[in-house]
């Protein structure tokens, strides 16, 4: 559903439902702000729901993708029905990425979650990569069929392809519901034990007032984290430019390169499957060689197939339409090697980030760090497609025409090419900032371990001191809850 929203949302507004691209830009976004508000809320409601029975019989990941699944079909849909009025489309626009959000809340923690082995993480962060790469290669290639037989140019085909993707990403999600294993029932992970006021832990006490203000504070807190930080770097330079990758993509293709649809959705089915092979070298290479050296090997690689685009939208009208496509469906392989070199490298980081958390808090909390994964990337990618839009308006886009005027081709071949190219080299230099290696992981989680079953604060060594402050940002004597970064009124 997530690759129908991103390759094609934008285009069938404009196009077929007769949307002006600052309306549009301004409708998606809004969404996005919306679910980066609520990310906060459904990472604090799932870490916390193993404190009531629904949380305790299904999970308290899993007890979330209970509503969030159907509710996130059923106003997915309503975004293709046309006639519409704006304000439906605004609203279910708003409702589908609030639900969204609470999805890739749970998706976004699930390695951490499942497993503590390193190994074990880069397998399922790949198997994660590889079965979205299975699915969209077959719906993109899929589509080109459908585009044959149903035609391009109306908005059915648009409508029964969005129906297609929702059954199969709902199918799917449903597959993910039964297959979840979670972390059991314990002290690490009953985290309402902390919300309560300083020297009560009875968390029925709290108001709602001043449960808005854990809220809040939860989200705000881990930015304390110096490792989060770090991350924080690699992810949103890859969410984002992979954001203005995915928004300009349909537009680059159409009105720069002049090709038609079909070879969208081709070029999108064909990357995706030469991805599944990527993914495959890139869970070896990752777990060998860590996430930040990964991630700067599929960032240069990037870089160069970025200036590359320029190149061959500079040279389009001097190269028949066939070599065109040709030459744009080689350049998007070696784009999508770089591209899930840098997602994998960057998910893979992410994976230790809960237990760098756990070593200050004493407790597991993949949901809060998942819901700010989300939150974040979508107040930057929300500002990313405001700007585009206005930035094309401001070119002379003329909306649901067939071609562009020239300073907006140009434009177009520019954001698509440089604005990717500035973000990716920022993530870059963020990789060096990094120090959790797989080495630093393991005395991490002996030291966690050794904390769990009792151990004292005393007698940590000099060298586990020194690697928690480095990662933590704060000094030891305040890690393992001596701290108010779950609880704000906390005095230790």
């Amino acid at each position: 559903m997530q690759t129908m929203i991103v390759t094609w949302q934008m285009f069938y507004f404009t196009t077929f439902l007769n949307v002006s691209m600052a309306i549009t830009a301004v409708l998606i976004a809004t969404g996005k702000i919306v679910a980066s508000v609520i990310g906060p809320v459904w990472g604090y409601i799932s870490d916390r729901m193993y404190h009531n029975a629904l949380g305790r019989r299904f999970g308290r990941r899993r007890s979330i993708l209970i509503f969030a699944i159907p509710a996130n079909f059923i106003f997915y849909l309503l975004l293709w029905i046309p006639n519409l009025p704006i304000a439906v489309y605004f609203f279910a626009n708003l409702l589908y990425w609030a639900f969204f959000a609470g999805i890739t809340t749970v998706q976004y923690g699930l390695p951490s979650e499942m497993t503590e082995n390193p190994s074990q993480r880069a397998q399922l962060v790949g198997v994660n990569q590889i079965a979205g790469a299975i699915g969209g290669t077959f719906l993109s290639v899929l589509n080109v069929y459908l585009f044959t037989i149903w035609g391009k140019d109306n908005w059915e085909s648009y409508f029964n392809m969005a129906l297609l993707y929702g059954i199969v990403g709902t199918a799917v999600l449903m597959l993910g519901f039964l297959s979840i294993q979670e972390r059991p029932f314990d002290e690490s992970t009953n985290v309402s034990t902390a919300d309560g006021t300083a020297g009560n832990d009875s968390e029925m006490r709290i108001s709602v007032g001043k449960r808005l203000v854990s809220v809040v504070w939860n989200f705000l807190s881990v930015l304390k984290v110096k490792e989060f930080r770090n991350y924080l770097g690699l992810y949103l330079s890859e969410e984002m430019f992979r954001t203005v990758r995915g928004t300009l993509n349909t537009y680059f293709v159409i009105f720069v390169l002049l090709l038609d649809p079909q070879t969208v959705s081709l070029a999108t089915g064909v990357n995706l499957l030469f991805g599944i092979a990527c993914v495959g070298f890139f869970i070896w290479i990752t777990a060998k060689i860590g996430g930040p050296r990964a991630y700067r090997l599929g960032g240069i690689e990037v870089i160069f197939v970025f200036l590359a685009m320029f190149v061959l939208a500079m040279t389009a009208s001097h190269i028949p339409v066939g070599t065109r496509a040709v030459l744009y469906i080689g350049l998007g392989l070696f784009m999508n090697f770089g591209i899930t070199g840098v997602v994998n490298a960057t998910q893979y980081t992410y994976t230790f980030i809960p237990d760098v958390d756990e070593i200050i808090t004493s407790k597991r909390r993949e949901g809060q760090y998942a819901a700010i994964n989300s939150t974040i990337d979508d107040i930057f990618s929300s500002a990313e497609t405001i700007v585009i839009g206005l930035v094309l308006e401001a070119t002379g886009f003329v909306e649901g025409a067939q071609s562009q005027p020239p300073q907006t081709v140009f434009a177009l071949a520019c954001l698509f090419s440089f604005v990717p190219i500035v973000i990716c080299i920022v993530g870059i230099v963020f990789t060096y900032r990094l120090k959790l290696n797989r080495k630093n992981h393991e005395l991490l989680l002996d030291e966690i371990d050794r904390l769990r079953s009792g151990g004292s604060m005393e007698a940590v060594t000099p060298e586990t001191r020194a690697l928690v402050e480095s990662l933590t940002g704060m000094p030891y004597e305040q890690c393992w809850g001596h701290n108010n970064v779950i609880n704000v009124t906390h005095k230790d």
